[in-house]
């Protein structure tokens, strides 16, 4: 049996350059993924997790927002916004609606 086979059909240069883009994207997107990554390495490594536990546990009556705004402040970085969001909330139940029973355990 012969197969019959379809032509290739050559892309043009705007398809060429949507690619290009696609792929400029792909890797904007590891080179991000990177040096997260090395950057955390570096955080393990220089013992900031322990550092900022002393501080929070010698200040205990403060909250971490303020902490870290003032660590921000004193490396210099700027334009840092720090917030802390709210718990999410859960949906309460219906009253209504009856509940299912638990299946008992069998050993």
């Amino acid at each position: 049996m012969a197969t019959t086979r379809k032509s290739t059909k050559l892309k043009t240069s705007a398809e060429f350059k949507l690619e290009i883009e696609k792929t400029k994207l792909k890797l904007a997107e590891l080179e991000k993924l990177a040096v997260a990554g090395e950057i955390e390495e570096i955080i393990k490594n220089a013992n900031i997790v322990a550092t900022y536990g002393k501080i929070k546990e010698q200040l205990k009556d403060t909250n971490d927002v303020a902490i870290l705004s003032v660590i921000a402040d004193l490396v210099g970085a700027k334009r840092i916004v720090i917030t802390q969001a709210p718990a999410p909330q859960r949906k309460p139940s219906d009253p209504n609606k009856p509940r299912k029973p638990r299946a008992k355990k069998t050993f």
